[in-house]
């Protein structure tokens, strides 16, 4: 068996040639050393386990269920890591303490992980710049709105609940929203992994009351989407001059999973946001059958949830386990350097037959009830 997509010129992507069949899928039930929070590494796979307990309670993997799964990847050293920060950890979901504070406090529903991730935030002050979301202020939120969504108690609220109001105040203080390691060379980006989008969903979703502060921002990046239906990675880019990337960090997939998130939020501009999704689907279709090995930030598993059926589950038929194999056996897919995380690896693509399931057993909209690992969800 060989692979059967023939790569654009650019490298960058497969040809789309589905002009007359589309491959179509079911469900798998079958779900398949870095410590880098909900981004790399344990801890990452134990958010996949944490989901799956939810979603999936009664499936069962070699015998074991989700949350025996989840609390065996939470039994891998985490503990060692402290709660300082470090020049590449940021302060959020690249941050080992942070994050394994947020899903041992969600999994065990013990008050005691609350109130270690709640002590840590004030100490967090090396980079106060960092606001975007696998870095900064906008990840924090999104850990706290994990633990709320799964430890829904009052007394998790009242520890909680001032963080975000304080975290929100410091974010909109900022303007314009940067970033980059280096504190020399910042740019504005406004895609999901790194830029305004996903910052605008973060604030939004934890306090629905600020979407008016920041519809103006919203509004700026509707208005930098280009004639083809893609975005610009950077505010300072023309139109003219985007890059031609087409991924969940940057691009057209990544703003349509934010957008679908925040539609409800922004009653005013549900016309807008609902064209925008359509025309940047045209660009998903075309160019998103990605070269990289499939995964959720910058390959064909994120990609196809920027679709709709039955688009979606044509592309989700090469980032299959059979697929993928022969794609990397291949070299026609560029192996990724993450084996296991769920950003950029095998959890991730777990996490695409999860949002896939939920949504083909009339459960919801997977994009707006689970989300984006770590970045997007409720």
């Amino acid at each position: 068996m060989s692979f059967p997509l023939t790569a654009d010129p650019s490298g960058r992507y497969f040809i789309n040639d589905a002009t007359s069949t589309l491959h179509s899928i079911s469900s798998p039930r079958d779900l398949l050393g870095l410590y880098r929070g909900i981004f790399a590494g344990p801890t990452s796979v134990a958010f996949l386990f944490l989901w799956l307990s939810k979603t999936h309670p009664d499936l069962l993997i070699n015998s074991k269920s989700p949350a025996e799964y989840c609390t065996a990847y939470l039994s891998l050293d985490q503990d060692k890591y402290g709660p300082a920060e470090t020049q590449r950890s940021g302060c959020s979901l690249n941050h080992e303490f942070m994050c394994y504070n947020a899903v041992m406090a969600a999994h065990y529903q013990d008050l005691n992980f609350v109130q270690a991730f709640a002590a840590a935030i004030p100490t967090l002050t090396l980079r106060p710049a960092f606001i975007e979301v696998l870095f900064g202020r906008a990840g924090l939120l999104s850990l706290i709105r994990t633990i709320k969504y799964f430890y829904p108690a009052p007394e998790v609220a009242a520890i909680l609940d001032p963080h975000i109001d304080a975290i929100i105040e410091h974010c909109l203080a900022y303007d314009p929203w940067t970033f980059g390691i280096r504190p020399d060379f910042q740019k504005r980006f406004i895609g999901a992994a790194h830029g305004d989008i996903a910052i605008i969903v973060n604030l939004v979703r934890s306090k629905p009351s600020c979407a008016s502060k920041v519809q103006p921002r919203l509004e700026r990046i509707l208005d930098l989407q280009t004639e083809e239906g893609n975005w610009p990675s950077c505010e300072e880019e023309e139109q003219s001059d985007a890059k031609d990337l087409v991924q969940w960090c940057y691009g057209a997939p990544g703003m349509i999973w934010c957008l679908a998130a925040l539609r409800r939020y922004f009653p005013a501009l549900q016309e807008r946001i609902d064209a925008a999704i359509e025309k940047g689907r045209g660009v998903v279709w075309e160019k998103g059958l990605l070269t990289k090995e499939p995964c959720l930030c910058h390959g064909i598993t994120g990609n196809a949830f920027a679709l709709a059926e039955p688009q979606r589950s044509h592309f989700l038929y090469y980032a299959t386990p059979e697929m993928v194999k022969v794609g990397l056996e291949d070299e026609v897919f560029e192996r990724s350097s993450d084996d296991c995380g769920v950003w950029w690896s095998e959890a991730g693509r777990a996490w695409g037959w999860m949002m896939l399931d939920y949504e083909q057993s009339g459960r919801g909209d997977s994009l707006v009830d689970i989300g984006y690992p770590g970045a997007t969800g409720p």
